[in-house]
């Protein structure tokens, strides 16, 4: 065992086995790196393939070590020590033969094994970094050019909301020119409107806000001389040369270097500017030209469609604002004849009132010549009852005292019918306002009183209703219109009649029902009774205005009217008003 003390001066773990594939030597690196193996057994199921080139069927079963005492041929190989659970080393394994004994070499990899695999991460890493720069410098790019874009969407929605705000022309001019302004960062913006081949400025917007600000406080002189300039621009006729004009009229944008602002400017600018013509189409018609003109150069295909969008934006608010303008013009031409309408309407209103007074003179004069010819009566009694020669005895002073009562209540009544005739009468109550109802159907009524002599019922049904707002004086024409019809239906008619009136509130709706049991309405009418002029009436008797006028009346009030009728049944005519 002498041959095999040398292996005791390395450094790597060596043992030494006989023909036989028995462990006869561990040297005091095996002894120390191992040592808490006592077997050699327990030791090599420890370790596991990491890497190997032969095939075995007893694959999973065999380790590293069985495969090199088994082998014929010198060995070696890569394999991994598990040391504790998650605690692993590397060995690379290799044989050979020396005296006889199969030498086994156990040389710790590890370090060089985990560099290997760091030298394998760190490649992957680099080869991320440079694709992770590469995204960076394209996101930096993504995020000026999102910025860029942010920017010019912000100026395209500060004009769209002054647009949705006014439809001032100037309003909007001043901001889009203003916008314009700052993004090219010019000196100078106006626009103009197309007048043949020539283009006349109609706003101009000389610097930008800030440097208005810094030369007022440096130099007021010089910023109202340039104010006057400006000002005296206003509506100055400009020309530009055949290739400008051509190139305008292709919708595209100019951008230029030049010393005048225009050809026929007369002032030289004491240095080359670069000036930017913006046409403002409508479809193929050129409404007019935004010019800008900067100190610095400009690259138009980076805002190329900001401007673009802004000139769109501008033509469809011209258009606008001369559709407003046609607009407000027909608007107030409208509103004249809608006046004028209405005065008419109030007119044909109080025009079929007058005709129904007409009809209520003769009855309401035969209701007050009644009781004045009763006072006139009991006047003359009482006359000569009080200058008579003879004394006053009791029964003649109780004869006295009831011809007084007798006054009085004809007084009354006369006060009532002149009461209610005033209130019919009003031309001046137009204005909607709390009213009962069913003391408007009463007060109504009394007016018609002699239409209702001749054999006709008034039948009431009446519920409680709350007060409704209306205006009073039409409703009460649109009842009397109604009831005048069933009084004339019933007449004709030739019958004792019954007129049915009710009145009741469903779903916050005031509902009038007005029933007779006249002739009713023939079919060939129906469809025309609402149509002003159209009557059923003999010449003289009606004014076909009745219920087309008590129609926009009721209309008025937000409500509706409709009727049931039958021949020789009746008619029911139902009105439908909101109570408030």
């Amino acid at each position: 065992m002498n041959e095999l003390e040398l292996f005791n001066n390395f450094y790597e773990p060596v043992c030494a086995f006989d023909v036989d594939n028995q462990l006869k030597f561990r040297n005091k690196a095996f002894l120390s790196v191992f040592s808490d193996y006592e077997s050699f057994n327990r030791l090599k199921k420890h370790f596991n393939f990491n890497l190997c080139y032969l095939h075995s069927e007893n694959f999973t079963n065999i380790t590293p070590v069985d495969l090199l005492l088994k082998s014929k041929e010198n060995f070696h190989t890569v394999c991994s020590f598990q040391k504790k659970d998650e605690d692993y080393l590397y060995y690379y394994i290799y044989t050979y033969n020396y005296f006889g004994y199969k030498i086994v070499v156990f040389k710790d990899i590890t370090n060089e094994f985990l560099l290997e695999e760091i030298q394998k991460k760190y490649s992957i890493l680099e080869s991320d970094c440079k694709e992770l720069k590469q995204d960076t410098k394209k996101y930096f790019k993504l995020q000026e050019h999102a910025q860029s874009q942010v920017l010019k969407m912000g100026i395209i929605n500060k004009i769209s909301l002054v647009i949705r705000e006014t439809n001032n022309i100037e309003t909007i001019l001043a901001s889009a020119l203003e916008e314009i302004n700052t993004l090219i960062g010019a000196y100078k913006t106006y626009f103009s409107v197309r007048e043949k081949s020539k283009f006349r400025i109609k706003y101009i917007i000389p610097s930008s806000q800030s440097k208005q600000i810094k030369t007022l406080k440096t130099d007021f002189n010089a910023a109202k001389n340039e104010f006057n300039d400006n000002i005296s621009e206003i509506n100055s006729l400009t020309e530009y040369e055949s290739d400008i004009v051509e190139n305008i009229k292709s919708k595209d944008i100019i951008v230029s270097s030049c010393i005048k602002e225009y050809a026929n400017a007369v002032n030289v600018l004491p240095a080359a500017v670069t000036r930017i013509i913006i046409p403002v189409h409508n479809k193929n018609k050129l409404l007019g030209i935004i010019v800008t003109f900067s100190k610095h150069r400009f690259n138009v295909n980076d805002n190329r469609e900001v401007l673009q969008s802004i000139a769109v934006q501008l033509s469809s608010a011209i258009i606008q604002a001369g559709l407003i303008q046609q607009l407000d013009k027909k608007n107030k031409k409208l509103q004249k004849t809608l006046n004028t309408l209405k005065e008419t309407q109030l007119q044909l209103i109080n025009t079929e009132k007058m005709a129904s007074i007409g009809q209520l003179v003769a009855g309401v004069a035969h209701e007050i010549n009644t009781p004045i010819a009763s006072i006139n009566s009991n006047n003359s009694l009482i006359t000569k009852l009080i200058y008579g020669k003879k004394e006053l005895d009791a029964d003649k002073l109780v004869m006295l005292n009831d011809l007084i009562n007798i006054n009085i209540e004809a007084a009354k009544r006369l006060y009532d019918i002149v009461k209610s005739l005033k209130r019919f009468v009003r031309l001046d109550e137009a204005e909607f306002q709390p009213a009962d109802i069913n003391s408007e159907l009463d007060l109504t009524l009394k007016l018609i009183a002699h239409e209702l002599k001749d054999n006709i019922k008034v039948e009431k049904h009446y519920s409680e209703i709350p007060a409704v707002m209306c205006c009073v004086n039409m409703l009460n024409q649109v009842f009397m219109n109604i009831l005048l019809n069933a009084c004339h239906s019933i007449k004709e008619k030739g019958i004792p009649g019954i007129i049915n009136i009710s009145t009741e509130v469903k779903k916050s709706m005031l509902i009038v029902k007005i029933k007779d049991n006249g002739t009713g309405i023939k079919p060939e009418a129906r469809n025309k009774i609402f149509n002003a002029g159209f009557t059923t009436k003999k010449i003289g008797l009606g004014t076909g205005l009745g219920l087309a006028i008590s129609k926009k009346i009721i209309e008025l009030h937000k409500g509706t009217v409709t009727f049931n009728t039958e021949i020789n049944e009746g008619t029911e005519f139902i009105v439908s008003i909101p109570v408030s």
